[in-house]
């Protein structure tokens, strides 16, 4: 029941980053807003537009262990098994070489039951050490690879 009002007041304070596939710039305030885009999309189980926003050769080295493709990912968050409850993340840093952007951090996750995460883990909290990678092309920043290791 808390995780559940957490998420919903999460879900209202996340703002709706959709304008970031338009036309913009190679900046730090972007490459921000494209990394708060891919959190919205996960929480918000945005399937449609995790496919339209993941660069065509997007890899996952996940929290469940294995390295995982675009289209199995893209499945997996419409089908719920990337739902969590709670979700937080504290960029720790970032930088932006060329056209590669790169953020690094932390997150606290509580999978959803059904999810591929709360099938292996049961109901508890994760801590987890991420970097996401985006690549900026064509003018907006797309979503490249993700690591996720879970710390706890």
């Amino acid at each position: 029941m808390f995780f559940t009002f957490l998420r919903r007041c999460f879900l209202f304070s996340v703002s709706d980053s959709s304008d970031v596939g338009a036309v913009g710039n190679i900046s730090e305030a972007f490459l921000r807003a494209a990394d708060a885009e891919q959190m919205r999309i996960i929480v918000q189980a945005d399937a449609e537009a995790q496919q339209a926003f993941m660069h065509r050769n997007y890899m996952l080295n996940g929290p469940s262990n294995r390295v995982l493709h675009k289209d199995v990912l893209v499945d997996m968050l419409a089908q719920g098994k990337m739902g969590n409850d709670f979700f937080e993340r504290v960029i720790e840093d970032l930088a932006i070489t060329g056209n590669v952007g790169i953020v690094m951090g932390r997150e606290v996750v509580h999978p959803t039951p059904e999810s591929e995460l709360g099938l292996r883990h049961g109901d508890k909290v994760l801590n987890r050490r991420f970097t996401n990678v985006f690549l900026f092309e064509d003018g907006k920043w797309r979503f490249l690879a993700r690591q996720a290791t879970i710390v706890n």
